[in-house]
């Protein structure tokens, strides 16, 4: 046969002269691509102009064994359980955040919602599995992008990610904020959502600052606001200088999320915080111990941190602050007797420079 001409990106090319046999083979290879051409629309030419996910084929993305953008090498060929479980090696508070609530398999919202939270585009996929699929392997490459990057990990003697601040506030000043605090506070039920293992059934904070999106919508208690915003203020500043120290930054930005007084008392339902982490949407915490007029039993403070991870329990003075990055696992213990105080903060951090001036975000 002579040479044949062939058609591919709008410029014309030819293939070699070549024997009987070596056409016959050539012919049928021709008439199979035409036929996949016709059959999906446009030239394969043009699905390489395409963006990676809208080149993606739907049975490919239902197997998860193409690759899509950032997570492809990750999900080829594996399913939704095996990634979780990868998840879990590296991080059970992560995956604490971005599962349902009995942690066996992903929640779409809430591994979306962390991905978004940590800067990470979000993959919408043609069916749901392929959209956890994809996210999933997202979600696995920053782990392991976090880890190679000096975020501690499974490796003995890591640092920290929490701190006892003895002091923060000087508890004379506290005690002689109190009378006014504890007139300014009421309780104010809030709705922690569906995912949460409260619920409806917080009742024990009153709140100085309220995330916009908390339904039933609540407001700041105008009283409290001006009791504490200050004492608030200060804690913010601390948290920002350990939290520079502690990740080796130059500066961050630290938004309040969510401030609130709680008091915990002996009766069911307030007398503890269970063991849990702050939200996935939370980039660090603060506890400031409280002054009472009404002393307590029990009402210790346990955190669960390091690699490996080890049980630290605190009794904190009134002026003690702890100080939490996100996803750190610990509990209020119960009170037995009396009325413990804290002022807690949910914080956001923005705009984090290194030394140097470079951005860290």
């Amino acid at each position: 046969l002579r040479a044949l001409p062939l058609r591919t990106s709008g410029r014309p090319r030819s293939l070699p002269a070549m024997s009987c046999g070596e056409g016959l083979g050539c012919v049928a290879l021709c008439v199979a691509g035409y036929a996949w051409l016709f059959g999906h629309g446009q030239p394969a030419s043009s699905a390489d102009c395409r963006e990676p996910d809208a080149a993606r084929s739907g049975d490919a993305a239902r197997s998860g064994d193409a690759a899509v953008g950032s997570g492809g090498a990750a999900v080829a060929g594996r399913s939704a359980e095996e990634l979780l479980a990868e998840v879990g090696k590296r991080s059970k508070a992560v995956l604490y955040v971005v599962t349902n609530k009995a942690k066996d398999e992903f929640s779409l919202p809430n591994l979306t919602k962390y991905l978004r939270m940590k800067g990470v585009d979000v993959h919408t996929g043609a069916t749901p599995e392929e959209t956890v699929l994809v996210n999933a392997a997202r979600l696995l490459e920053l782990l392991d992008s976090s880890a190679a990057d000096g975020v501690p990990r499974a490796a003995a003697g890591a640092p920290l990610r929490h701190e006892l601040a003895q002091q923060a506030i000087p508890a004379s000043e506290l005690e002689a904020l109190f009378p006014a605090m504890r007139d300014a506070y009421v309780q104010q039920p809030l709705d922690y959502g569906r995912n949460s293992r409260y619920g409806d059934k917080w009742r024990i904070s009153c709140y100085l600052v309220v995330m916009d999106n908390w339904k039933p919508k609540i407001m700041p208690h105008e009283p409290m606001v001006e009791c504490m915003t200050p004492t608030m203020n200060r804690c913010t500043e601390a948290f920002s200088r350990w939290y520079c120290r502690v990740h080796a930054l130059a500066s961050v930005e630290v938004h309040v999320m969510n401030a609130f007084v709680t008091r915990y008392r002996a009766v069911e339902e307030e007398d503890q915080l269970k063991k849990h982490i702050d939200g996935s949407n939370v980039d660090g915490s603060v506890i400031l111990s409280l002054p009472t007029d009404d002393p307590f039993e029990g009402g210790g403070l346990r955190v669960w941190d390091g690699r490996p991870q080890k049980e630290f329990a605190y009794h904190m003075k009134p002026g003690d602050a702890l100080f939490l990055d996100n996803a750190v696992w610990h509990q209020a213990t119960p009170i037995t007797a009396g009325t413990r105080w804290a002022l807690v903060l949910f914080l956001r951090l923005r705009n984090k420079v290194a030394h140097g001036g470079l951005s860290a975000t």
